[in-house]
């Protein structure tokens, strides 16, 4: 599959009053995009941002980061704890049920609301949040499964591959971006599950991330791996071949991603059973763990 299709390195598009967010990392070459849609303001300038992909798949269950952001696109932190989301098709004007989104944000730069949804037929999407009695919206164009990266969901078995390590870099310079280098480059994926610990990969760029979170996320991963040494083979695999950001790496190519981060936590058999995109905290990472291990 060509690169492009794949990844890019991206940044988080936040542009204009009343854009949405398009999360990514990194800047240069672009990514194969959909046409930009709009917002609607709430009261007080707020709009409704997306942190996520603006294409998803029809069908599957979804987890969506949705953000507040200024009138000129900036992400705010002064956010309420929660609000009403409903969701429904573009074309008709009806929407679903409200569903409450719970504000998250601990050891991450910017809060974000997730939003778990299913879009039941593709075409576009509207999501209307209700913000302290205003609405602001956006719309996601839903595409058959074929017309997306085709990424392992929660119980497909993980993609056994051999990831670069501290002793096999695999050709990839450098093993890891962060600074200084975070250990969770000890063992290769595909060592790791023919073990007999759960795993959790995370695929993240932490030089390249001008959204400031693969960074973060990583290191909240880290922080976590000496409570779960015993029960948990952690790995972090880095997104490009080198430091001209040009190739993506294997372990990009065989999970499909068109984004990161993503953070994909497995059984000892192999079994995905959580998938964290584009961002997440730590609270949503020890419910995941917690979920996995318990």
């Amino acid at each position: 599959m060509d690169d492009r299709l794949l990844i890019s390195r991206r940044r988080l598009l936040l542009a204009g009053a009343g854009s949405v967010a398009l999360v990514a990392c990194g800047g240069g070459r672009t990514a194969q995009e959909s046409p930009a849609t709009t917002t609607t303001g709430a009261a007080g300038g707020l709009t409704l941002a997306r942190v996520f992909s603006p294409e998803q798949p029809a069908g599957v269950e979804v987890r969506l980061p949705l953000a507040l952001a200024d009138v000129s696109g900036v992400v705010i932190d002064d956010v309420p704890t929660r609000f009403s989301v409903r969701v429904g098709p573009a074309d008709t004007g009806e929407l679903g049920e409200p569903v409450t989104v719970e504000r998250h944000g601990e050891g991450v730069p910017r809060p974000y609301f997730p939003l778990v949804t299913r879009f039941a037929e593709p075409g576009n999407w509207r999501i209307v949040a209700d913000v302290d009695g205003e609405s602001a919206e956006t719309v996601v164009a839903a595409r058959p499964p074929g017309e997306v990266p085709a990424v392992p969901v929660v119980g497909d078995p993980m993609v056994s591959l051999a990831s670069p390590t501290v002793d096999d870099p695999r050709g990839v310079d450098p093993i890891c971006t962060a600074e200084p280098p975070c250990p969770l480059h000890e063992v290769s994926l595909d060592q790791a599950l023919a073990g007999d610990r759960a795993v959790a990969l995370l695929v993240a760029t932490p030089a390249y991330c001008q959204t400031a979170i693969c960074g973060p996320v990583l290191d909240l991963l880290v922080a976590r791996q000496p409570d779960y040494a015993d029960r948990v083979t952690m790995i972090h695999a880095e997104v490009y071949t080198d430091d001209s950001a040009r190739e993506v790496t294997d372990v990009v190519r065989a999970y499909g991603l068109a984004w990161e981060p993503s953070l994909f936590l497995a059984t000892p058999d192999g079994t995905i059973t959580s998938r964290l995109d584009y961002t997440y905290d730590a609270t949503e990472l020890d419910q995941a763990l917690a979920s996995l291990t318990g």
